[in-house]
């Protein structure tokens, strides 16, 4: 896979990671040796690798901890696997169905100079109607699927720190994650619908007019009560409940097309496409070796949140970061 998939930046995590460890102060240090013999804690917290207390799931936040409170500000605070689940956090769940996308003129893309050349220029695109799903499509939509007879199972069961996911059903409402382009294209087709082309997906997220936006919500900076991204400040440290950020919704509805997990597209990805794409219905190339992935992850830092970020992948992959959601022809 190519950029923003965070497995590519380990080298940077870990050089990261070493930066913070070598510049503790003593006291710091110290206070980590307290944790027992052998205990390696970056914050100070008495929790980490080795530590009597146990392990640490941000080991450079003293905010998150196993002891800590939850703070409900879309991270896991207390490392318990799940995102402001304490007292006073809960939001109402997002409203069931699809939200509609007019036909009209959108803008797609960005200016020379912001963000990566696959995306240059900026350009109008003419699209007819349609709906497209309010949130990624969840393990429990899927397993409905799987049920029916017209789905397979993903390719893992787990996610990247669950060993049970896809059939727990305490995360029944989190993104399906692990299944290739043609899995997700076959439930899309099940339920009515296909993958979006790019130049849907990025009208659903960009929304109405021609006016430019970053990112779904605006130009507003994203942190974890908007989008859930990695990376310095980053929140879940894995899939979390769709639309759970109602703050950080598309202009049309339309919920986690910033972060969460990467989504297929219905388009093979080239390089050079939004330099000669045309105007009306874009389809995407006619073939090629990569599908278009969009919309960012719960690993990757805030530069692919943007709405015209674009990333690729093999269409056999079947990643703990891809999940995809639906749209749906308004005739249907």
């Amino acid at each position: 896979m190519s950029r923003g998939l965070a497995r590519t930046g380990t080298r940077a995590r870990v050089a990261a990671a070493v930066a913070i460890f070598v510049s503790l102060p003593a006291a710091a240090m110290a206070q980590a040796g307290a944790g027992g013999s052998g205990c390696l804690d970056r914050d100070g917290d008495l929790y980490g690798e080795g530590c009597a207390l146990g392990a640490d799931c941000d080991d450079s936040d003293t905010a998150v901890s196993p002891a800590a409170p939850e703070r409900c500000d879309g991270r896991d605070n207390d490392c318990n696997g799940h995102i402001d689940d304490g007292a006073g956090c809960a939001a109402a769940p997002p409203a069931p169905g699809p939200v509609s996308v007019p036909a009209g003129e959108y803008t797609v893309g960005s200016e020379a100079g912001r963000g990566h050349a696959d995306e240059w220029p900026p350009h109008p695109v003419r699209l007819e109607a349609f709906e497209v799903d309010r949130t990624e499509v969840t393990n429990a939509a899927y397993r409905a699927c799987v049920e029916a007879g017209a789905c397979t199972l993903p390719v893992q069961e787990g996610s990247a720190t669950r060993e049970r996911y896809f059939a727990d059903e305490r995360f029944d409402a989190y993104p399906m994650i692990h299944v290739t382009f043609d899995q997700a294209a076959r439930y899309c087709a099940w339920a009515g619908g296909r993958l979006p082309t790019e130049a849907e997906w990025e009208a659903a997220a960009r929304g109405p007019g021609r006016e430019p936006r970053t990112y779904p919500w605006g130009e507003a900076e994203p942190d974890c009560t908007l989008a859930n991204f990695g990376g310095p400040g980053g929140c879940a440290g894995d899939t979390d409940e769709v639309g759970r950020r109602p703050e950080g919704a598309s202009p049309f509805g339309a919920h986690d097309m910033a972060g969460n997990v990467w989504e297929w597209t219905a388009d093979w990805y080239d390089s050079m496409y939004y330099q000669e794409s045309p105007t009306d219905d874009p389809a995407g190339p006619a073939a090629g070796s990569h599908r278009s992935i969009r919309g960012g992850c719960w690993e990757s830092g805030v530069d692919s949140l943007r709405v015209s970020c674009r990333n690729a992948a093999l269409p056999s992959a079947a990643e703990r970061n891809i999940g995809f959601r639906c749209v749906y022809d308004e005739e249907r």
